[in-house]
């Protein structure tokens, strides 16, 4: 996707002898304000993906703001319970064909691994994107958002009530509840940390999807460790969603959520956790 703001979250990009791109990253909050949360929150982990692949491809020279992309699959792997926050990562990326395929590292000053990620994506080179999404968000869009119960910010582990994005927890066989992000509360500058195009529900909301539907299920906060998202069909912005548990391993401490919408399978989490405290 095209970039959305003009601040860039790395800096001191360079070519290692290998063909990667190395960089040092941003640790200014003011500008950041989600390095104010842990630095394996999901939706810090999501975040630094986004901004660290897009600077990495246009020092590539492979990045094109005026073609739009989409992100298809994404899995991670968070270090260690108290790692500091990011300070420097590496970049490297395939092409096949409409197809990217980038990897992402970082590590913090002490050198120990923040978040190790794999994504690949596609690239919409002919098709009408605006023309296109818009008739899609209308389909399935209400005049105006519909009244809707969201679950207590303390229930997902939230400072602010508008930072909920799902209703508690519902039907039990399987257990099941609905979302809602809208554009007016959950971007930034109304939302504290999650930015993006305003055009749909980004991966950064679906991994906070993710830890607010653990926090419900387990009852307590939980850290994730790791997890990977399958994106099938663009999540709308002001129109709800089904988010149902498919698996939950205790043992492994993982659990899989299928995200619905307008009868279409959109989105598959799967998260991988460990319990706070």
């Amino acid at each position: 996707m095209p970039r959305p703001f003009p601040d860039r979250y790395t800096h001191n990009l360079r070519r290692s002898s290998d063909g990667a791109v190395m960089f040092d990253c941003s640790t200014d909050s003011g500008v950041w304000p989600w390095l104010k949360l842990d630095p394996i929150h999901p939706i810090l982990v999501q975040t630094i993906n986004f901004w660290a692949s897009i600077d990495a491809g246009e020092f590539l020279g492979t990045f094109d703001p005026d073609t739009w992309t989409a992100l298809t699959k994404v899995e991670w792997v968070c270090g260690p319970p108290g790692v500091g926050l990011p300070a420097r990562g590496e970049y490297h990326k395939e092409q096949d064909k409409d197809r990217a395929r980038y990897g992402l590292t970082f590590y913090d000053r002490a050198g120990t691994l923040v978040a190790k990620m794999a994504g690949e994506g596609v690239t919409f080179r002919t098709r009408n994107f605006e023309g296109w999404r818009g008739a899609a968000k209308e389909k399935l869009r209400p005049p105006e958002p519909p009244a809707f119960t969201y679950a207590s910010a303390e229930a997902v582990g939230v400072a602010s009530q508008t930072e909920s994005f799902l209703a508690p927890l519902g039907a039990t066989d399987p257990v099941t509840t609905t979302g809602l992000v809208t554009k007016a509360t959950g971007l930034r500058p109304v939302h504290p940390y999650i930015g993006g195009s305003g055009d749909h529900v980004n991966s950064t909301h679906m991994g906070e999807i993710g830890r607010q539907f653990g926090q419900l299920l387990l009852g307590q906060p939980c850290l994730q460790t790791g997890g990977t998202m399958v994106f099938d069909h663009y999540v709308e912005l002001d129109s709800p969603f089904e988010v149902t548990l498919l698996e939950h391993d205790e043992t492994a401490r993982q659990f899989r959520l299928l995200v619905r919408q307008g009868d279409r399978d959109c989105t598959q989490i799967e998260m991988n956790y460990l319990q706070a405290g």
